[in-house]
């Protein structure tokens, strides 16, 4: 036999309570009588009668206690340790994404999912062994085979809200390497919100999937124009039915625009705003309506340099790139077809040098170089045909990491000692970037019409990416991120100090070159090194997280039923609750008879 929860034993002091109303109570009972001479003898008999006295054959008392008891016991929930096979192995996997976030109930489904773990744990035998891993995007082994339920609770508590994304299938092969170094029969319990299937593995699969009304501000973004300021909001509907509710633009603390809203399921609304200027830092994109995931109800966007960015493309018959560029924000984008014109003294942001070598290079600025020839940057060689490229994990953001297309022929690039690949075929690097005196470097090494590339989804994604990377001359590439986006911090020297201020006010030192963790935490980042401040956003990533509709959830089952599946005995506490409503129906039938 075991108990779920303690913490109704301090609820035990009420016994002693009711035993002392029954001390002090004095019972009276209305008798017609002929004479008042015998009061001074039955006052005698009532001083004599000490108040243990009274509770001698009091089957009411004792009846009340019983139920008190009962009560007690069933919110303890205990429970008898049989029918099903107990593992003397337990892997719990517990998704901390930032879909988890979302409301369940009166918690969160991660909060959920730590009482059924907890819950679970409880009803093993004393000596399991219990191996906790959470998911944030990547698997990480919080406990290794303990068997002290206390220390797995308080695991399981310290597990914190992450706003990552990931698959948490990724954690399959995980769980089998642990499974091989356990040697032994053991039992995979996981929570998430995400269809999982565990295959082969011994297990189950909790599903905290609930659908409901979300709406998610995906995207604030502003460009200046000639003589006014452009913002440009985008918000979806990604939960059933209509939503409904007022978007609001906030210009550092001052309200500056609301719009009202009504978006069927599935919908996405654009929003456009222009003002003469803008005074803050930060501008803010916010829902009023409360729905299931409060974190993607705000979308900050760090205004930064107001400089216009110029940018350079020379290519003959590439509208893919002009259009790609255009999308950055604060960029007037220039286009020629003849590099003949270019001299040293141009000067641009970036250089965007499609299927030509300049004889020239500029001396400042930024470079693209795509399916470039050999240059003072860099060297290129030989490499083939018909490969599929794909991209080097890592070294692009999450939203590329899938990326893949197929070149019908391809040079190969010597990654210089400045540089990283991001994208390959087989053993050749196929695209890299870096910087070196203070430039940025980057280049792809095969022409974009002899791909399938630039029909794919992932192409402006990576010309946009790209494009912000060459450009940024700040601490870190760009100003604002979506959780889980990879963000290195650039000091003005390998030996300064970097702080690094969380939105929650905490303070963190940094040195340049460090990735900067920010998947707890949504909301606007200060970097300081010396005199210098920079601000960047850190946002919901709600394209991937924030879905609260069944038909993209997969809703499998509700929590009732994941409750009874996890059950490792018989449920006591039903049967406790029907005892105490038993004693109380005796107890009445008792109290009307007059006993």
């Amino acid at each position: 036999m075991g108990f779920t929860n303690f913490w109704p034993l301090f609820l035990l002091i009420t016994i002693p309570l009711l035993i002392m109303l029954y001390i002090l109570k004095r019972k009276y009972k209305e008798e017609v009588i002929s004479s008042t001479l015998l009061w001074n003898e039955v006052y005698k008999n009532t001083r004599a009668n000490t108040p243990w006295e009274k509770l001698r054959k009091n089957i009411m008392l004792l009846l009340q206690i019983i139920t008190l008891i009962a009560l007690i016991f069933s919110l303890m929930r205990p429970f008898l340790n049989f029918g099903g096979k107990s593992y003397k192995n337990i892997i719990l996997v517990l998704d901390n994404t930032a879909s988890m976030s979302a409301e369940y109930g009166s918690n969160t489904r991660l909060d959920e999912s730590k009482n059924l773990a907890k819950e679970f744990l409880q009803s093993t035998k004393d000596d399991t062994n219990a191996f906790i891993i959470s998911f944030d995007g990547s698997s990480n082994l919080l406990q290794n085979g303990d068997f002290n339920k206390e220390a797995s609770n308080e695991i399981i508590d310290s597990i914190p809200q992450s706003y990552n994304t990931g698959d948490i299938n990724d954690t399959l092969s995980f769980i089998k390497a642990i499974g091989q170094g356990i040697e032994e029969e053991y039992e995979v319990i996981a929570f998430t919100d995400k269809e999982f299937s565990l295959g082969d593995v011994n297990g189950k699969v909790i599903s905290l999937a609930n659908s409901g009304i979300n709406a998610s501000v995906d995207n604030v973004s502003h460009k200046f124009l000639e003589d006014k300021v452009r913002v440009i909001a985008t918000i979806t509907n990604r939960g059933i039915g209509v939503y409904e509710g007022d978007f609001s633009l906030y210009d550092g603390e001052e309200l500056v625009a609301v719009e009202s809203l009504q978006l069927q399921e599935g919908e996405n609304k654009t929003l456009t705003f222009d003002f003469p200027k803008i005074n803050g830092e930060v501008l803010k994109g916010e829902l009023s309506r409360k729905d299931m995931i409060s974190g993607d109800n705000t979308y900050n966007n760090v205004v930064g340099k107001k400089k216009v960015n110029k940018i350079l493309i020379v290519t003959e018959q590439n509208v893919f790139l002009e259009r790609a560029f255009g999308s950055i924000e604060n960029t007037e984008v220039y286009k020629t077809n003849d590099a003949s014109n270019l001299t040293s003294a141009d000067e641009y942001d970036l250089y965007v040098f499609d299927n030509v070598t300049p004889d020239i290079i500029p001396s400042k600025g930024s470079i693209l170089f795509i399916n470039p020839s050999s240059n003072e940057f860099f060297k290129v060689v030989s490499g083939g045909e018909g490969g599929e490229a794909k991209a080097v994990i890592g070294e692009l953001s999450k939203y590329l990491e899938d990326t893949t297309f197929t070149a019908a022929k391809y040079n190969a690039i010597e990654i210089p000692y400045y540089g990283r690949g991001f994208l390959n075929i087989d053993e050749s690097y196929i695209g890299f970037k870096g910087e070196i005196d203070g430039r940025k470097i980057a280049a792809l090494s095969f022409d974009l019409h002899n791909s399938d590339f630039a029909l794919k989804k992932e192409f402006p994604i990576l010309m946009y990416e790209l494009g912000e990377n060459l450009i940024s001359s700040g601490m870190v590439y760009k100003s604002n991120f979506k959780a889980g986006e990879k963000i290195i911090a650039k000091g003005l020297s390998l030996d300064n100090n970097i702080t690094l201020t969380y939105p929650s006010g905490k303070t963190l030192e940094i040195k340049s070159g460090d990735d900067i963790k920010e998947d707890s935490e949504l909301g606007v980042y200060k970097l300081n090194v010396l005199e210098k401040k920079e601000l960047f956003s850190v946002n919901f990533p709600s394209e991937k997280e924030s879905n609260t509709n069944v038909n993209n959830i997969g809703e499998s089952e509700n929590i009732s039923n994941a409750k009874a599946d996890l059950r490792r005995g018989l449920n006591l506490a039903p049967l406790l609750i029907i005892l105490a409503i038993s004693v109380v129906a005796f107890e009445w039938i008792m109290y009307k008879r007059g006993n």
